[in-house]
């Protein structure tokens, strides 16, 4: 069994009706921290005025577009988070996309959106790096 947060993976067959309301809740929590972040940097890039010396300004327009980034990311995120809650319905979570082997239990802990297997990850990473070369 591995653990996250304190609270312990159900054991059993992969994927079993108890793990997979084990990573629903793991997910929930995620998009509510997620959520949380999205609201406060909204509320952040708001905030951000106009100034009347050009460096003030020139400072919050680097301010305002990271903030711009920050959002971009988050967004992403949010997006896989309830892409990962539809497949647990459709009882796709947890298989790879690309080889339909498993995904396991101690890499969906770590990344709890993962679409492809540690492997599967590893290629399309490769493939990626030598084709933006």
């Amino acid at each position: 069994m591995s653990a996250v947060n304190g609270n312990e993976v159900p054991a059993g067959e992969y994927m079993n009706p108890a793990q997979k309301e084990f990573f629903e809740g793991v997910l929930r929590a995620r998009l509510v921290e997620v959520s949380d972040s999205a609201r406060a940097a909204k509320v952040a890039l708001a905030s951000l005025g106009v100034a009347a010396d050009a460096l003030d300004q020139g400072l919050i327009e680097e301010e305002r577009s990271a903030l711009y980034r920050t959002l971009e990311r988050l967004n992403a995120q949010i997006v896989a988070i309830y892409q990962a809650i539809q497949a647990l319905k459709d009882d796709e979570y947890g298989w790879c996309e690309d080889t339909g082997e498993e995904i396991g239990i101690e890499r969906l802990l770590a990344q709890p959106t993962a679409k492809l297997s540690a492997a599967a990850q590893a290629r399309f990473e490769a493939a990626s790096a030598h084709f933006n070369r």
